[in-house]
């Protein structure tokens, strides 16, 4: 009896499809264990309960170096962020959505305006929370753009300064936002700001003021978190 020759088929992976394998089957997995260790505790709970525990509309704002954990924490809340539409950005989208958070793809260089229009919609039609980091896509870090300022306006949602640190952290020296990991087991600190609500009838030196009110108010509770965890 002859033996059957057995050949062997490579599937063609197209790169996009390798891309969402890899974040689905290797780095979802690690960081549900890796962040699912940490110990949190709430700075300024009544801004969270009022706000985030409840059915209010809101707009969150935060800085891109902490957008990592931020995705994994925030995704029950299965909020529509606000990603960019470049490579950098599809890995990021693949593992945000893996938690619960809606992509919207777009970002202040392509694809912004379509994106905010998405997210107003949401919001209007009884969406719980819109956020993106303002300092993004790519700098310069810790200076906020404009885009959550103008949704927050545009909705009559407040904009809601976000950050955390935590006492044991991984920075990625080399990236233009530096940034932040807590490692496994570590004490994470979530601060939330008071509120930031911008009127209707907000000119554009208005959102400029509003604008540097929630840059200068994210690096105030960035300095305040940061020294209280002993971050350098």
């Amino acid at each position: 009896m002859k033996k059957r020759k057995r050949t062997l088929r490579f599937r063609n992976y197209s790169h996009e499809t390798l891309v969402k394998r890899l974040v689905r089957k290797v780095l979802l997995p690690i960081a549900r264990l890796w962040f699912g260790t940490c110990r949190v505790t709430i700075l300024n709970e009544g801004v969270y309960r009022d706000y985030f525990l409840s059915d209010q509309p809101i707009v969150g704002g935060t800085w891109h170096r902490g957008a990592v954990y931020f995705l994994y924490f925030f995704g029950n809340l299965q909020p529509r962020i606000m990603i960019s539409q470049s490579k950098d950005g599809e890995i990021l989208a693949q593992y945000a959505s893996g938690f619960g958070v809606v992509p919207v793809r777009g970002s202040s260089s392509k694809g912004g305006r379509d994106a905010l229009e998405q997210m107003r919609l949401y919001l209007q039609g009884g969406g719980k929370a819109c956020a993106t980091v303002l300092d993004g896509p790519r700098g310069p870090a810790y200076v906020a753009k404009k885009g959550m300022i103008y949704l927050a306006k545009l909705t009559g949602a407040p904009l809601i300064p976000i950050i955390w640190s935590a006492n044991r952290t991984i920075t990625l020296r080399n990236s233009w936002d530096k940034t932040v990991l807590p490692l496994p087991w570590s004490r994470v600190y979530v601060a939330f700001g008071e509120p930031i609500f911008i009127p209707s009838e907000s000119s554009s030196k208005d959102l400029e003021r509003y604008r540097r009110l929630a840059e200068e108010r994210l690096n105030t509770m960035m300095a305040e978190v940061d020294r209280r965890c002993g971050y350098r």
